[in-house]
């Protein structure tokens, strides 16, 4: 009998404690913008689970479950990315489901996760607890708008530590170049400071190679956008060189605006469909591991 006194009182604690963080990340304003993830090992696959901050956001959390244990919590425009191996695997998100958690006896919401590949899922704003796949294309220009939920330990022993094989640093166009700009004086203090991190970070891991990648908006000919997307990666790796990366180890492309990630502009004004393309013009930093 006190042994399952003991027992009943460790699981009101560990729910209580659950609780606690819970509330603690709806009230924090969480800090990291979202980073576009790199490709993983064949040996794992890939899960990014968001949610947006649109007018139809309920206020309670939406608690992420992988195969019947807590991952965590996310907030209105927030995302969490995170590995398991491949195979079968139940995951969903609950919202509001505190205190009795029904997302740990899910039992539907089975999904079969591919090596190498990565997943994106939408978090619902509903207590139907739907399996929303999203494709790419569709769920980037959401994530755009979202930050990473950063502040919970997982529960779930089914995650583990992505194994990268590269890591993408993505300088966003508030802090990089305006329209039609790629020169050094057109980048803002706060981009400067972005990439002197970058460039510590570097400085400090175990990178073989170092590759800028430019980005455009697709405002122009296929020709000039390419140009613009190169001179931007050479304007960002001139910088990373004087913050000291090895020259030797950091190369330069374009794609110009064969990448996009913003949608919805085209029928826009000329002046909005400018501010609609923002995060179309960017600069990625790829790191490849050794």
């Amino acid at each position: 009998m006190l042994k399952l006194r003991q027992k009943n009182l460790f699981l009101m604690l560990a729910t209580g404690l659950v609780c606690q963080v819970a509330v603690a990340a709806e009230n924090t304003v969480l800090k990291n913008d979202y980073q576009m993830v790199p490709d993983v090992d064949k040996n794992q696959a890939q899960i990014v689970y968001f949610r947006t901050n649109s007018t139809e956001a309920a206020k309670q959390n939406s608690n992420i479950y992988v195969d019947g244990e807590f991952h965590t919590a996310l907030i209105p425009g927030s995302y969490t990315a995170f590995c398991v191996k491949p195979g079968s695997h139940i995951i969903g998100s609950w919202l509001g489901d505190a205190p009795l958690y029904q997302g740990k006896q899910d039992k539907k919401n089975t999904i079969t996760l591919e090596g190498g590949k990565t997943y994106y899922l939408r978090a619902a704003e509903s207590n139907q607890n739907t399996l929303n796949v999203t494709q790419e294309r569709e769920a980037t220009p959401l994530l755009m708008k979202t930050r990473l939920q950063d502040l919970l330990f997982s529960r779930a022993s089914a995650v583990t530590e992505c194994q990268y094989q590269y890591k993408d640093y993505v300088l966003a166009s508030d802090v990089m170049f305006e329209f039609g700009k790629s020169g050094i004086n057109s980048i803002s203090g706060d981009g400067r400071e972005a990439l002197a991190e970058i460039a510590k970070d570097l400085n400090q891991g175990a990178s073989s190679k170092v590759v800028v990648i430019g980005h455009t908006d697709p405002i122009g000919s296929t020709k000039s956008n390419l140009a613009l997307g190169l001179k931007r990666a050479e304007t960002v790796r001139s910088l990373l060189l004087n913050a000291g990366v090895n020259e030797n180890s950091v190369d330069v492309s374009t794609v110009g605006s064969s990448e996009p990630v913003a949608s919805n502009c085209e029928n826009l004004s000329r002046s909005n469909k400018i501010s609609c393309y923002a995060p179309d013009r960017r600069v990625v930093v790829r790191s490849y591991a050794k």
